[in-house]
């Protein structure tokens, strides 16, 4: 008889030593609720890893200047093609997203890529890539996750939450993603009106 236990997937995940995360995270991490954890610039999720975010977790998005020619500013998580994220807050714990108010602010939050078909010609981000042919594609698991961002100005993703060929295997449930009031800013100056 065999033991399904010792059939089982073991997955290792590391805890950050530091809590301000940068870059690239390229293997199974957990983000404990014991502190808050800070996203400084974009970090990407690649090498088909898994974050995990405790319930209660409340992480803090540090937008830093991207774009030279414009000045804005912004960041946040990005769950690419073949990594998943798995957030699974509850009714009671949400897992609390929020985006710094900074001058001159770009588009910020959760991008989740997957490896679902997408309609031809949609182009978000030509810089990111996201798409493909299996429709029961699985990035992950996303519940009971409040997200505050400032929108950005222009056309495009201001902010907030965004699913690109995710699949339907992809469980998201109770996801709010809040756009907070925002002054408009002097981007030549960075001065808040």
């Amino acid at each position: 008889m065999v033991n399904p236990a010792a059939t089982q997937e073991i997955k290792m995940e590391i805890i950050p030593v530091s809590d301000t995360l940068r870059q690239v995270i390229a293997s199974h991490t957990l983000l404990t609720a014991s502190h808050p954890w800070y996203i400084d610039g974009w970090v990407y999720v690649t090498n088909e890893a898994s974050l995990r975010v405790e319930a209660g977790a409340v992480v803090n998005i540090l937008p830093t200047t991207v774009n030279k020619q414009d000045g804005c500013y912004s960041g946040g998580l990005v769950i690419t093609r073949g990594a998943h994220i798995v957030a699974e807050g509850t009714a009671a714990l949400p897992i609390r997203m929020r985006v710094e108010k900074v001058a001159g602010h770009g588009p910020s939050g959760l991008l989740v890529l997957g490896r679902a078909p997408v309609r031809k010609g949609f182009t978000p981000f030509h810089e990111l890539t996201f798409g493909g042919n299996l429709p029961e594609d699985s990035s992950g698991v996303i519940r009971h996750l409040h997200l505050d961002y400032y929108p950005a100005a222009g056309k495009g993703f201001e902010g907030g939450v965004l699913l690109l060929g995710t699949g339907n295997k992809t469980v998201t449930e109770a996801v709010a993603a809040h756009a907070l009031p925002v002054e408009r800013s002097d981007l030549k100056t960075g001065k808040l009106r």
